[in-house]
């Protein structure tokens, strides 16, 4: 049988990660913004770290979306259902909820 290469790979073998087109992208705007709008440095540096707390907030949730990491730790207390349930968090690692 013959194996097809994904379409996602590059013929080099070379991806590019995403974080780094979001920051060149995010670099080329800081740019724009201070050579063609004439906005100044400071404000572009205070915006940029808003950016940045903003999008390590969404990149730390990103595998919190449906929860769904939470079957895996109660299958451990099957055995004691009234356990499973006081413990559910227990596992649980990163966040303060």
């Amino acid at each position: 049988m013959e194996s097809h290469p994904s379409v996602t790979d590059s013929p080099q073998g070379i991806r590019i990660p995403p974080i780094v087109w979001f920051l060149g992208l995010g670099l080329i705007a800081a740019l724009v913004a201070i050579f063609v709008f004439n906005v100044t440095l400071n404000t572009v540096v205070s915006y940029g770290f808003i950016a940045l707390m903003l999008g390590s907030h969404l990149f730390m949730h990103r595998s919190h979306g449906g929860h769904g990491g939470h079957a895996g730790h109660q299958s451990g207390s099957a055995s004691n259902p009234a356990e499973a349930n006081t413990n559910e968090h227990s596992g649980h690692s990163g966040g303060y909820h």
